[in-house]
């Protein structure tokens, strides 16, 4: 599990402006939100209201440092030249569950049956940057075992989901992997494949 959650997202904004990426700063700011919803906390906190600022504080710098970095001008394409199409997956989904994909304007959602026998879920989320990259982990987080949805944070990188459902005991007994999770290949019939469990 991740240490604090508040910085891992703080840290992960930075990584983007650092590589020249335009970060989705509504979307980072909602996962900073949903920190508290996770932790069924009620109310605002410290942590997370300073986790708000350094996030507002970044995107006013990364936004005046576009004003000021210096415009280059496109280089003109060759009219004869033809783009090969990107090369994309398909969302996927394997496990021994059902679930569905849900869009509320920009918000992303993953919806499930609550489970008597789930006492908690794990969640964990990567991300790869081209077709053949590796996924890499870049959140993860425990939910109640009520819980029976998630808000993702997609953007211009494809998702890989796990979700994984723990009884008391830490047996798992329920599960879910979604792979190539997209805004563009959100709304795409998922391609199920055989699991293992």
């Amino acid at each position: 599990m991740a240490g604090d959650p508040y910085a891992v997202i703080l840290d992960q904004a930075r990584a983007r402006v650092a590589a020249g990426r335009d970060p989705d700063w509504s979307v980072l700011e909602a996962r900073i939100r949903g920190v508290r919803e996770a932790r069924r906390t009620e109310g605002g906190s410290a942590a997370e209201e300073q986790a708000l600022q350094q996030l507002r504080a970044l995107a006013s710098v990364h936004r005046a440092r576009a004003r000021v970095a210096p415009k280059l001008a496109p280089t003109p394409e060759p009219a004869a030249v033809r783009r090969r199409p990107i090369l994309r997956d398909r969302p996927t989904i394997t496990g021994t569950m059902e679930v569905r994909r849900e869009r509320d304007g920009d918000t992303f959602l993953l919806r499930w049956e609550a489970a008597r026998d789930v006492a908690r879920w794990e969640l964990r989320i990567s991300e790869r940057s081209g077709a053949r990259g590796q996924y890499e982990v870049r959140d993860e987080r425990e939910l109640p075992g009520d819980a029976a949805s998630v808000a993702l944070p997609l953007g211009d990188v494809a998702l890989r989901v796990h979700l994984i459902g723990r009884d008391r005991r830490g047996k798992l007994v329920r599960r879910a992997v979604m792979s190539s999770l997209t805004p563009e290949s959100w709304g795409e019939r998922w391609q199920r494949r055989a699991s293992a469990a």
